[in-house]
């Protein structure tokens, strides 16, 4: 190979690298970048204040299973089962163990230990109600939107976070602490986000990499399970 061949070689090289910076460029100003309002991780005041766990279900494409997380009040999330019929989790019992939907034959009810994943009873039932509309939000709580700014509210309508953002930035679920002190939301930014319901201050990044945030439901831990 000559010094001619390998300067040629550079010089392609680098003409495909400053393609890629351009192509990349013209992406970035055609459909922006969703850019999510900056949330601090959780303080050890908050971790002693959260009332429980949560938990919820999300995709594992690499795996092509439904992972049912957990994320403590002590630590960040985990998966402690993966498994191809998992649906939603639906609520806690009063033991702490996890309750969840399954959507295999039917429908049927598991619950598994919290921190094994290992399936403790099972049973088969008719129809679960939802825990939550349409929009994935519970509790009456709103989320609105008016010239760049997002807010969180209350049914009453008390803001408990307005920030700046994207217009493309969303929240995806929201979910209530069963004492009412809390709401868990998740975020297009695949975040898993707590914040105090009284607006006292601003919320936390309680764990990352949430994924399928639009609808999968976040059950605290103590919340019941539906009636019927």
């Amino acid at each position: 190979m000559t010094k001619e061949t390998i300067h040629r070689g550079e010089k392609g090289y680098l003409i495909g690298s400053a393609a890629l910076v351009v192509l990349v460029a013209v992406l970035a100003l055609a459909f922006g970048v969703v850019r999510p309002p900056a949330v601090a991780g959780l303080t050890d005041v908050q971790r002693a204040a959260l009332p429980g766990g949560v938990a919820w279900t999300q995709f594992d494409e690499r795996a092509g299973c439904t992972q049912l997380m957990v994320a403590r009040p002590d630590d960040g999330s985990e998966a402690i089962a993966c498994d191809t019929q998992l649906d939603q989790v639906i609520g806690w019992t009063t033991d702490g163990i996890i309750a969840v939907r399954y959507v295999d034959e039917g429908q049927r009810i598991e619950t598994r230990d919290p921190s094994t994943g290992e399936v403790l009873s099972s049973i088969n039932v008719m129809v679960v109600p939802e825990q939550t509309d349409d929009s994935g939000i519970e509790g009456g709580y709103v989320v609105n939107r008016s010239e760049g700014t997002l807010v969180v509210a209350q049914p009453g309508g008390t803001a408990i976070w307005e920030t700046k953002a994207d217009a493309r930035y969303e929240i995806g679920t929201l979910a209530v602490s069963p004492d009412g002190s809390w709401a868990a939301m998740t975020d297009s930014a695949e975040r898993l986000l707590v914040v105090r319901t009284d607006g006292s201050e601003p919320p936390a990044v309680w764990a990352t990499g949430v994924r399928e945030w639009a609808w999968r439901p976040v059950v605290w831990e103590g919340t019941a399970l539906p009636s019927g």
